[in-house]
C-alpha cells in the first residue's frame, strides 16, 4: 500500500474517532465542542480561530494525498508511523477520558479530573496525538503549506493547553497543582 493511501486512512481513522466520540457523548446530553464558548473576548476569539484553523488543517490532511507529492524516502514511512501512533494515542486518550472528554472548556459543564491510564504519563495525550498527526503529515508531504500548518497547529494547541491549565487550576485547585507537579504537560 502506498504512503499516500496509508496517510489518508490514518487521517480518516483519527477524525472518525473524534466524530464517533463526540456523537456518543452528545447522545448522553454532553456538548463536547466548547471551543469559542467563552464570555471573555480574547479567549473566545482565540478558540474560534483554533476551531477554524484545525478544521482547515483536517481538510488539508484529507486532501493532501490527492494534492501533493509524497516523500518517497524512508522519511515518508516515519511520517506514516507518526500518524498511526497518533491514532492509537488519541484512541487511548479519549477512551480514558470517558464522559469527561471535551474540545475546549467552560465553567458550565462539570467534569472530573482524569489522572489515570495514559494520563499518568502525560497531562495532554490527546493534544500530543494531534501534534503527531500534523507532524506526520508534514513529513510525508514536505511542502511549505504542510510544514507551516503543522508548526501553526503545534503552537495553537500549546496555547490552548495553557488556557485549559489555568481553568483546571481554578476548578480543581490543589489536586490539579499536585497532578501538574507529578506529570509532564506532554511526555
Amino acid at each position: 500500500m502506498g504512503i499516500r493511501i496509508l496517510a489518508l486512512i490514518g487521517a480518516a481513522l483519527f477524525y472518525l474517532i473524534y466524530l464517533i466520540k463526540g456523537l456518543l457523548l452528545r447522545k448522553q446530553g454532553i456538548n463536547v465542542n466548547l471551543l469559542g464558548d467563552k464570555k471573555r473576548s480574547r479567549e473566545k476569539y482565540f478558540e474560534i480561530t483554533l476551531k477554524i484553523l484545525t478544521g482547515i488543517g483536517g481538510l488539508l490532511q484529507i486532501a493532501a494525498p490527492f494534492l501533493f507529492d509524497s516523500n518517497k524516502t524512508g522519511w515518508g514511512y516515519v511520517g506514516v508511523i507518526l500518524i498511526y501512533f497518533s491514532v492509537l494515542l488519541f484512541l487511548i486518550a479519549v477512551a480514558t477520558m470517558g464522559l469527561n472528554w471535551r474540545a475546549g472548556y467552560n465553567e458550565k459543564q462539570k467534569t472530573e479530573l482524569v489522572t489515570s491510564g495514559i494520563y499518568r504519563f502525560s497531562r495532554n495525550p490527546a493534544f500530543v496525538a494531534f501534534d503527531l498527526l500534523y507532524l506526520g503529515f508534514s513529513v510525508i508531504f514536505p511542502n511549505r503549506l504542510m510544514v507551516l500548518t503543522a508548526l501553526l497547529a503545534v503552537f495553537l494547541f500549546d496555547q490552548q493547553i495553557r488556557g485549559e491549565e489555568k481553568f483546571l487550576l481554578l476548578t480543581f485547585g490543589e489536586s490539579y497543582r499536585q497532578y501538574q507537579a507529578a506529570v509532564r504537560r506532554y511526555f
